[in-house]
């Protein structure tokens, strides 16, 4: 059993009290109790030791299987970028065809209506022919004082060279073609310089439009499929009578 003792002038004396007492210095052990002590020491670091190291161990652990997640989802979206822009590519491709033989064979449908109407030059010509232009009387509901007034318009039946068994919405996005944004509109031709999509009434509500008078504006544009003679035509109100229409735009020549 330990022994405290106290350091004397000669040798140790023990004190009362144990560890508590102050003047406790020293404390004797037997060789097998310090041998005990030792070896729970030297127990106690190799557990701490071993703690650590298997803490360590795990934590590397997990950096390296966190590395391995990221390598592994990165390489899956590398993967599917890649597979994203071959698809996109081929679609890109396989949309530049179509839109290549789309445009191809509407090419050699207007010149086959061109060449059936007897347009020249048939793969020149837009394709477009002024049916009748005439007079309209068009009552509108001012917006300013709310009464009812009319006012002369006229009304213009111009002929495409889209073929009726062609559908509606995709002759109205063909037609579009009248208003292309770069160069000079097809439509300009006969002398319709300014298009309004809100109708006449909004359109003299308008204090920015009343300073543009000089324009020939169109409006209330419509399609009606003529299976008479077997194509779709425009028919729309403008400002203004037309301009001299070109002789190749003429239905016939007069």
């Amino acid at each position: 059993m330990a022994e405290f003792v106290r350091k004397a002038a000669i040798g140790f004396k023990e004190v009362h009290g144990g560890q508590s007492n102050p003047e406790c210095t020293h404390v004797i052990l037997t060789k097998e109790e310090y041998k005990e002590l030792i070896e729970r020491i030297f127990k106690a670091e190799r557990e701490v030791e071993e703690v650590r190291y298997i803490s360590e161990r795990n934590v590397q652990d997990e950096k390296r299987r966190s590395r391995e997640i990221v390598d592994e989802v990165e390489t899956i979206f590398a993967q599917k970028e890649m597979e994203l822009r071959k698809t996109l590519d081929a679609e890109r491709k396989e949309c530049e065809l179509q839109q290549g033989l789309n445009k191809n064979l509407l090419r050699i449908a207007r010149e086959r209506a061109n060449a059936d109407r007897k347009l020249r030059p048939k793969k020149e010509h837009t394709g477009y022919v002024v049916v009748t232009s005439m007079e309209k009387e068009y009552r509108y509901k001012d917006i300013d004082d709310g009464y009812l007034k009319h006012v002369i318009l006229w009304e213009t039946v111009l002929e495409t060279p889209y073929i009726v068994r062609l559908e509606e919405p995709e002759v109205k996005k063909l037609t579009q073609e009248l208003f292309h944004e770069n160069g000079e509109w097809i439509i300009s031709r006969i002398g319709i310089n300014a298009k309004y999509e809100e109708g006449y009434a909004d359109m003299v509500g308008n204090k920015g439009w009343k300073e543009h008078v000089q324009y020939n504006v169109m409006m209330d544009q419509r399609l009606k499929a003529n299976y008479r003679t077997g194509y779709w035509e425009i028919i729309f109100l403008h400002t203004k009578p037309l301009a001299s229409v070109p002789v190749d735009m003429m239905s016939r020549v007069l």
